[in-house]
C-alpha cells in the first residue's frame, strides 16, 4: 500500500516547476505502479506548447479555467472543473490559462515519470 500525503512532497525532487507551471509528482516510476500521477498547477497567464513524444497523458481539471489547442486541426477545447483532455496519440497541444486563477489538473502519465522532470525545448519529457 502506497500512502502519500503532498506536503511531505513540497520542497524536494518530486517538487518539479518550470515556466509557466509548478507540478507536484504524487507517484513516481520508483512506486512501482507503471503510471505517474501528478497534481499540476498552469498559473495565470502561461502558454504551454507541449509534445509529449515519449508518454501520454490525461488530465483532470479540478479548479481553473483555460483551453486546449490540438495544434494538428486548429480545434480549441475548453477546460473547466470536471473536464478531462487526453492527449492520446502524443499530440502536440497548447495549454492556455483563461482568468487569474491557475488551473488545477490531476495529470496521470504512461510510462511513469521519473519525479524531477522538467519540459524539453520542444514541449516533452526525455524517455523514461
Amino acid at each position: 500500500m502506497i500512502v502519500i500525503d503532498k506536503e511531505t512532497l513540497k520542497g524536494t525532487a518530486r517538487d518539479a516547476a518550470g515556466p509557466g507551471w509548478r507540478s507536484l509528482r504524487l507517484l513516481v516510476k520508483s512506486d512501482g505502479m507503471g503510471f505517474s500521477m501528478t497534481e499540476t498547477h498552469v498559473l495565470p497567464g502561461a502558454v504551454l506548447d507541449l509534445e509529449y513524444k515519449h508518454h501520454i497523458e490525461a488530465c483532470f481539471c479540478l479548479s481553473g479555467a483555460g483551453t486546449v489547442l490540438e495544434k494538428s486541426t486548429g480545434t480549441l477545447h475548453a477546460i473547466t472543473p470536471g473536464v478531462l483532455y487526453a492527449p492520446d496519440a502524443h499530440d502536440a497541444h497548447q495549454v492556455r490559462v483563461e482568468g487569474d486563477v491557475p488551473l488545477h489538473l490531476i495529470c496521470v502519465f504512461s510510462p511513469a515519470l521519473q519525479g524531477d522532470e522538467v519540459h524539453g525545448p520542444d514541449g516533452s519529457y526525455a524517455r523514461g
